[in-house]
């Protein structure tokens, strides 16, 4: 017998629970937003459009209903910014489902860096229904985007506490955990996790991730492929496949799958052995490669409203100077390299001009194909113009400027001072963290002098992680005070000295920038004092991330 077409089998699923009908009489499900919420979560989204365009909108909740599960829809393809209106309306339409509108908003909202928002709306989602998960995730997510890492743990710790069998919680809280203490914290997390729910897709296919990122690859494509097979079993084709495409690419012959025996359920991972800390540069694992997801043609989904206009409070402090918010991509723009293929990454500032863009030299020499994206999502094709030889500096030239037009004034590069606030900005470990937009980690100038009290670096104690070199380091006035170069070999130090050195993170000065570029010294004031989330807002189009191959 052939293979049923995927359509077929989901229709046949619903009928085996449905009462006896002769035969000749069996007709296809009626169409209803639950059906339409299962195809959805099974990812076959142009069946969806198809239900949904068939449902009555015959009163206020159905009309609401409709609008978010076409919200959600465009989420999951990746276009945030069409979402919007679709929740908004659902909104307006009816308070039945409020809490999920205003998640969905504030999903929408933090894809597209737009941190405020999104953690305003996660707040009324909570308020109208305490048990939505999804919404305390993004108040973590936007706590961790803005570095307020302490705030962010404990919302994910109180999470875990009140829902132990969250799958989203366990891979958040894992991710969180690697960011800060390193890939082993998070494989811990999630190998508790993966072993009393061992069919959780997305935790294994997480635990994987931050395998190979500590070096684990036998196990990582273990848990890798365990995850395609339990994504096809719910019916995620895609993630499926793209988890297909991702193995064959990272181990073509099988070799390192023959490696780990393979058992089920899947036998508990050896205990974690700590990974040395690692001086940059450092390489990403091959990119997973993004999911495949049937099309959803713009003319199947019905016009957007126009969205709802919120007055705008004045702002009760010193006005910077006026600059509408850039304009985020509804999806990021690819980088130009083969999926799977390894890439070195590395973060970079646009300089005044708009064409010019400061990074490290050990993140682009020798390489001989670099692009960059902005945190709007734009991507450039660069080229090297100038490598420092006395300092770890590159300046890279893009073929054509980002559309914003925000860039970094040469005036607001200025000199670090101790005590001042250290707010790094960059794309950390890529291949676990994403690619998308830049994380924020603050701290504070701990030393003007790097160590052995070389006059061109300073200490900061904003966390870094790979990826981070050559990424800017912003006062809260936006000033450059100067870009990431490496962190302490803290392994190294304590065989050499018997002495646990606490991370101290080290940056090239901004009067160093400032003698590379030929450019005299500046006192930059630049504007009021900002939260992070607004500094975030303000650099997101100036923040790049460089990936290289050779």
């Amino acid at each position: 017998m052939g293979a049923l077409p995927a359509r077929t089998v989901i229709f046949l699923s619903l009928a085996l629970l449905a009462p006896w009908v002769p035969a000749g009489a069996r007709t296809e499900p009626a169409p209803s937003a639950e059906l339409a919420r299962g195809l959805i979560e099974a990812e076959r989204f142009d069946e969806a459009v198809g239900v949904l365009k068939a449902l009555n909108a015959d009163t206020t909740t159905a009309a609401a209903e409709i609008d978010l599960l076409f919200g959600r829809i465009y989420l999951a393809i990746g276009k945030p910014a069409k979402s919007e209106p679709f929740f908004e309306r659902a909104l307006t339409t009816s308070l039945e489902g409020e809490g999920e509108a205003y998640l969905g908003l504030a999903e929408a909202q933090l894809a597209q860096g737009q941190i405020a928002k999104a953690r305003r709306n996660a707040g009324h989602a909570v308020k109208s229904d305490p048990d939505l998960v999804a919404a305390h995730l993004v108040l973590a997510r936007a706590d961790q985007r803005v570095g307020q890492g302490r705030e962010a743990l404990a919302r994910l710790r109180k999470l875990q506490q009140d829902r132990p069998d969250a799958e989203d919680v366990a891979v958040v809280l894992a991710r969180y955990l690697s960011q800060q203490d390193g890939p082993v914290a998070g494989v811990a997390e999630l190998e508790r996790f993966t072993g009393l729910y061992p069919t959780a897709a997305r935790a294994q296919d997480a635990l994987g991730q931050l395998l190979w990122a500590g070096g684990r690859k036998a196990e990582a494509v273990q848990a890798r492929t365990l995850a395609g097979q339990l994504y096809r079993e719910r019916g995620q084709v895609g993630r499926a496949e793209a988890m297909a495409v991702w193995l064959k690419a990272v181990d073509p012959e099988g070799r390192m799958a023959r490696e780990v025996k393979r058992a089920e359920p899947p036998v508990s991972a050896p205990a974690p052995v700590p990974t040395p800390t690692v001086r940059e540069p450092a390489r990403e694992p091959p990119r997973p490669v993004p999911q495949p997801r049937p099309p959803v043609e713009a003319e199947v989904l019905p016009p957007a409203p126009a969205p709802i206009q919120v007055p705008i409070q004045a702002p009760v402090r010193e006005v910077r100077k006026a600059r509408p918010p850039a304009a985020v991509l509804p999806q990021p723009e690819p980088l130009p390299f083969t999926p799977g293929s390894a890439i070195m990454t590395g973060s970079g500032v646009v300089l005044e001009g708009g064409r010019q863009i400061i990074t490290n030299r050990h993140v682009v020499e020798g390489m001989r194909s670099i692009a960059v994206r902005n945190g709007t999502g734009y991507v450039r094709t660069a080229r090297i113009v100038k490598l420092s030889s006395d300092d770890d500096l590159a300046l890279l030239e893009i073929d054509r400027p980002f559309p914003e037009g925000a860039v970094m004034p040469i005036a607001d590069i200025v000199e670090p001072a101790t005590g001042r606030a250290a707010i790094v900005m960059g794309y950390p470990m890529i291949g676990l963290f994403g690619d998308e937009q830049p994380a924020l980690t603050e701290g504070i100038v701990a030393k003007t002098l790097g160590l052995g009290n070389d006059p061109n670096t300073f200490q900061m104690t904003a966390k870094i992680n790979k990826g981070n070199s050559g990424g800017p380091v912003f006062d809260r006035r936006g000033r450059l005070l100067g870009v990431i170069v490496g962190k302490t070999d803290t392994a190294g130090l304590f065989e050499k000295s018997g002495a646990m050195v606490e991370d101290i993170n080290l940056g090239i000065k901004g009067g160093r920038i400032l003698r590379f570029l030929g450019k005299p010294a500046s006192a930059g004031q630049g504007g009021p004092e900002m939260g992070l989330e607004e500094l975030y807002q303000e650099m997101l189009p100036r923040a790049v991330l460089i990936a290289a191959q050779k």
